[in-house]
């Protein structure tokens, strides 16, 4: 079996973290306000006598790249006997601390020290330092691969930024959204923010960040696959970074240019280029800078068949690894031995330290989402905090507001007091007018009633003669026509006919007697609604041109009079209408009495009429039917069309 291509995924992963960490230094850089300074020195032991300078802090930052811990043990000791009212040093201080934290890979401890200065300075409305520290923050949270909450703190500092209308600072801001969107491996929306971040207009005066943003731009073309491109902008960083003597800029610049060359199998430029690096990592005693450099020089040596050297240089790597407790190290360490071991045919133990890889990125795995969610525990206290706050401040605005609402109650109230007076006045004024009115009105509407009952009378004795009157002559008519027109007919039956066109004479000469009296029909008031509308239908039957039916369910004989008498004449007017313009040869009527409604169904075969038409031509019959419907709450429905008869459906309410 050929001994496999050595993977360059390690490389590639490799070099986001050392930019992400180059980040991590340069926001620390930006972050720290420049001030004027005097004298050289600083003596610790006058520390607790004096407000802290500018070369006081600039120690510490050094530090913080030399001996994380010890910077943060001065940042601390400074801290314990600072001003109370000297926030803004405190937020500085705080911020150190963080950044030793960051430096170690806590960043757990990291956030904690981070939020605690961003809730000061948000309280002291300092906007560039809300800014800083949002950027910090979202390094930390891109670092874990916390990409939305990572995005979210940039904007945020951008935000901030513009606020202290400080526009260069959101130069390294847009450098780092650049990362969040490199490490989401969308290249070239990296890229536009990259160069968002060299824009001309800008002028960014830091050219250290300038240096960072062109190995970034460098990083996004070599994960493209375009490696003459990045190597481009590799030769342009390092050209600004060897002007301005920034030696952590050439070391990750050689770092990246090492990476380039070892993907293009040029082993020889990948070797000088991690030499370089090295020599500037061990000069500076960069002890993480050095261990990556040796390791990418490790996976050169594999390349140039050098096994042997490449074991010893892993196994230091892994050994500082150890010491410095870095997961990312010791994993990257166990996968380069993984690689060797498998190249020289040790395949048993390229397996043991793929074994120890895979433990290791567990682990860096369940570190990342422990900080995670430690970042969201962190923020949710800070939103407590806040709201807490907000509930103190709504609270004494709450007293604030009861007073002054006590204050105008009590004059609402003397005023108010002072209006029912006056209301009072006015209404026993109106009281008179209104009951001088009143008499006036009800003399009026004596008079209006008098003449309405009048016009109302004279209207319903109309109806009752178009209903009763008209319903039995017609049915007179039905039955001459009939002797008029067959003369075929039987003796017996011409005799029926005449006896019932007599009996509906007869009936019509008692209803003009029962209307002239102001009485029920006479056929109601002797045989109820059921009898009366059997009186009806065998009439109806007695020709032979309509058929009638009829059903009743639940129908009492105690219905209320103004109820059965409206039901009656309802009847009354559908019969003589379906006698006169149906043409219909059966006539179907239902009346179905409920607990709280009784309701009228008629149905005829006729041929049926437009009922819009209808409407627009007023019908004097089914108008009076709708009103007296109407006038007992009741609705009435009619559903006709030509040439498929009539059915009308009405309800009325009992109650």
């Amino acid at each position: 079996m050929n001994p496999p291509i050595v993977s360059l995924s390690y490389v590639n992963c490799r070099n986001a973290v050392k930019l992400s960490f180059l980040l991590v230094l340069l926001v620390i850089f930006t972050s720290c306000g420049s001030r004027d300074t005097s004298g050289n020195s600083v003596d610790m032991k006058n520390v607790q006598k004096t407000v802290p300078n500018e070369n006081l802090f600039n120690e510490i930052h050094k530090l913080i790249y030399e001996n994380p811990a010890e910077a943060r043990a001065k940042a601390f000791q400074i801290l314990d006997s600072l001003d109370k009212n000297d926030q803004v040093s405190r937020i500085r201080l705080l911020k150190h601390a963080g950044s030793s934290y960051v430096f170690e890979t806590n960043y757990s401890e990291a956030i904690k020290y981070y939020n605690e200065a961003l809730s000061i300075a948000e309280e002291t409305g300092l906007y560039i330092e809300v800014a800083n520290i949002n950027n910090n923050l979202g390094v930390i949270s891109n670092e874990i691969g916390n990409y939305k909450t990572a995005y979210i703190h940039f904007i945020e500092a951008l935000k901030n930024y513009d606020l202290a209308k400080n526009q260069d600072k959101k130069t390294g801001t847009y450098n780092n959204i650049g990362l969040v969107y490199y490490h989401l491996k969308n290249y070239t929306k990296a890229l536009d923010y990259f160069d968002k971040a060299l824009d001309s207009t800008v002028q960014p005066k830091d050219t250290i960040l300038i240096a960072s943003i062109l190995n970034n731009i460098a990083l996004c073309y070599s994960s493209d696959d375009k490696p003459d491109l990045a190597l481009k902008f590799i030769d342009r960083s390092i050209k600004i970074s060897e002007k301005i003597n920034n030696q952590y800029g050439l070391c990750i610049s050689h770092q990246l240019m090492g990476s380039i060359y070892l993907k293009l199998n040029q082993t020889e430029k990948a070797f000088d280029a991690f030499s370089v690096s090295i020599d500037i990592a061990r000069e500076k005693e960069w002890s993480y800078q050095l261990a990556v450099s040796r390791l990418g020089n490790a996976k050169v040596l594999l390349d140039m068949n050098k096994a042997e050297e490449a074991f010893k240089v892993a196994y230091e790597v892994l050994d500082m690894a150890k010491a410095q407790n870095s997961l990312v190290l010791k994993s990257d360490a166990h996968e380069a031995l993984s690689d060797i071991f498998e190249k020289v045919g040790d395949f048993r133990n390229s397996m043991l330290q793929y074994r120890e890889y895979t433990k290791t990125q567990e682990e860096i795995i369940n570190q990342t989402v422990i900080h995670q969610v430690y970042d969201v525990e962190l923020t949710h206290l800070n939103q407590l905090n806040k709201m807490q706050q907000m509930e103190l401040e709504k609270k004494k605005l709450i007293i604030s507001k009861k007073n002054s609402l006590l204050f105008f109650l009590s004059l609402v109230f003397i005023l108010l007091l002072f209006g029912i007076w006056l209301a009072y006045l006015n209404h026993r004024h109106r009281q008179k007018v209104k009951f001088q009115t009143t008499i006036i009105e009800l003399t009026e509407k004596k008079s209006n009633a008098a003449l309405e009952a009048e016009i109302q009378e004279r209207k319903r004795i109309g109806e009752e003669l178009h209903d009763s009157l008209g319903y039995l002559l017609s049915l007179a008519g039905l039955h001459a026509s009939v002797l008029y027109k067959r003369k075929d007919i039987a003796e017996e039956k011409r005799k029926e006919l005449l006896e019932s066109l007599m009996k509906s004479i007869e009936d019509a000469f008692d209803e003009v007697r029962n209307i002239s009296h102001n009485l029920a029909p006479s056929l109601l008031s002797e045989r109820g609604l059921k009898g009366a509308l059997k009186n009806i239908t065998d009439r109806v039957n007695q020709s032979t041109k309509l058929s009638m039916s009829f059903d009743t369910f639940g129908l009492e004989e105690n219905l209320d009079n103004l109820i059965e008498n409206t039901l009656f004449r309802t009847i009354q007017e559908i019969v003589n209408n379906t006698i006169k313009h149906a043409d219909a040869s059966k006539l179907f009527l239902q009346i179905t009495q409920g607990n709280n409604e009784i309701t009228l169904m008629a149905e005829d075969n006729g041929k049926g009429f437009n009922f819009d038409e209808i409407k627009k031509h007023s019908s004097y019959g089914l108008s009076h039917m709708k009103s007296r419907i109407e006038n007992l709450n009741g609705t009435m429905f009619i559903d006709s069309n030509q040439n498929r008869g009539t059915i009308i459906s009405i309800l009325i309410p009992l109650q």
